[in-house]
């Protein structure tokens, strides 16, 4: 729809996507609503499903591919053509460019050349903390994943590994997105189902940590051969103060685990046993596997093995590092608890419920039912203000105060980047300033 509103397209143009020399290209039209409409009936929202389920295969880069007849440009080259002058329009707009200005137009600049890269093979290789450097972030909250992930795609590129899936100092390549073949194109039915729940390939970003997201940006697996004897198993034990090591057939095979507790089995069992009596199963899941998918197994098992994008067996994750990756959220959620009450309490016992509505709006369902913006909606009311009687500067009261709501959503979504130490000093420093005035107002009245 933004292609046809900035008349770079229009409702009824005929596109085509060669898959095969030699072969009869396939059609779609461009319809009213923006969608692409096969030659079969079939509509969809976006060129890659649409180019999926015309080449009978699970995933194509459609921005690429279609052209708007049959030699004309593709779909990215006039989406390009589109976020371009974009770009201009907002240098347009000032007089004197602004620091904002500079940032978009730095920012597209580098998404071009990495397009650019990946076209020819060449694509570029940073790590997750210096890539979305380029969009102002520090860290990847719900809405900064998406931005981003929305920025490459319309750029045609990808991130392997997954960016959201890693370490922030984990070292990402940014590719075109991969035409991936399968042995089995899907039904009309299945893209039909596909199509009624308005699936985007393209836009969607998974929510919650993922395995990568607890690995080491540089992960380093111990392991040992199946043929290892005690000695080097038990030395490998030792000497990195473990519980337990991988056994590896390949860097891409898991022969299972060993460790102190299957060694002392073995050996009370027959006093002769050799290492493979001590080797037992492991479960491996892939590093984009949702850790809530796995916590079951941790809490029976105790550790598994993640694979790399790559296939190979690259890291291992114990219950002890899952404790250690929830403790990192844990402090600061209860700091914004006790956030949350001590300013509930303090509007409850100074305004009456017809001045917080209506300073709240239609939104006020009660207090108990209250939000930290709409805690900020009564604080930054200057009669409220002015009612509360605190000597402090409104203005930087209030910049905190939203400063922490940022930082509690974060938290409550489960971001992967764990709350910066700054941040949980705002919120302790914060908890005793409104602890300290509530209870000197308490006093006085």
């Amino acid at each position: 729809m933004d292609l046809i509103e900035a008349g770079l397209l229009k409702p009824g143009d005929d596109l085509f996507y060669h898959q095969r020399i030699g072969e009869p290209p396939h059609e779609a039209t461009v319809t009213e609503r923006g969608r692409l409409r096969l030659r079969d009936g079939r509509e969809f929202n976006t060129p890659s499903a649409a180019g999926a389920a015309a080449a009978g295969i699970s995933a194509v880069p459609g921005w690429s591919v279609w052209r708007v007849g049959r030699d004309g440009p593709t779909l990215h080259m006039l989406r390009q053509r589109l976020l371009k002058s974009v770009a201009d329009e907002v240098s347009a707009d000032s007089a004197a460019p602004t620091q904002k200005d500079d940032r978009v137009r730095r920012r597209f600049g580098f998404l071009e050349w990495a397009h650019t890269k990946a076209t020819a093979g060449e694509p570029i290789s940073l790590t997750v903390r210096q890539m979305i450097k380029h969009w102002d972030l520090t860290d990847r909250d719900q809405t900064a994943s998406a931005q981003v992930s929305a920025d490459l795609a319309n750029h045609n590129l990808t991130t392997a590994p997954d960016f959201r899936a890693v370490d922030l100092d984990s070292t990402v390549r940014l590719l075109q997105v991969p035409e991936r073949p399968t042995e089995t194109a899907a039904t009309p039915a299945d893209e039909a189902e596909t199509e009624v729940e308005g699936a985007d390939d393209e836009e969607s970003v998974d929510i919650g940590l993922k395995l990568g997201n607890l690995l080491p940006a540089e992960p380093s697996l111990a392991w040992v051969a199946p043929t290892a004897s005690f000695e080097e198993v038990i030395t490998m034990l030792q000497i990195n103060d473990y519980s337990q090591v991988a056994v590896l057939a390949s860097p891409h095979t898991l022969h299972g685990a060993i460790s102190w507790k299957s060694i002392a089995e073995a050996k009370h069992l027959d006093a002769g046993a050799t290492v493979s009596d001590a080797i037992r199963p492991a479960q491996v899941f892939d590093y984009d596997r949702r850790l809530l998918d796995v916590l079951s197994t941790l809490q029976q098992e105790e550790f598994i093995f993640v694979r790399d994008f790559d296939g190979e067996i690259g890291g291992i994750i114990t219950a002890t590092d899952v404790v250690r990756k929830y403790d990192d959220t844990a402090t600061p959620f209860f700091l914004i608890g006790e956030v949350d009450q001590e300013l509930r309490q303090l509007i409850v016992n100074t305004f009456d419920e017809d001045t917080v509505r209506s300073a709240c709006g239609s939104g006020f369902r009660g207090f108990e039912a209250m939000t930290i913006g709409q805690y900020k909606a009564v604080l930054a009311n200057a009669d409220c203000w002015k009612q509360l009687g605190w000597r402090l500067d409104q203005e930087q009261f209030i910049a905190r105060l939203n400063q922490i709501r940022q930082v509690r959503n974060n938290v409550m979504h489960f971001n992967p980047d764990p709350p910066k130490p700054a941040d949980v000093a705002k919120l302790r420093i914060f908890l005793e300033l409104i602890r300290r005035y509530r209870h000197h107002s308490n006093s006085i009245g």
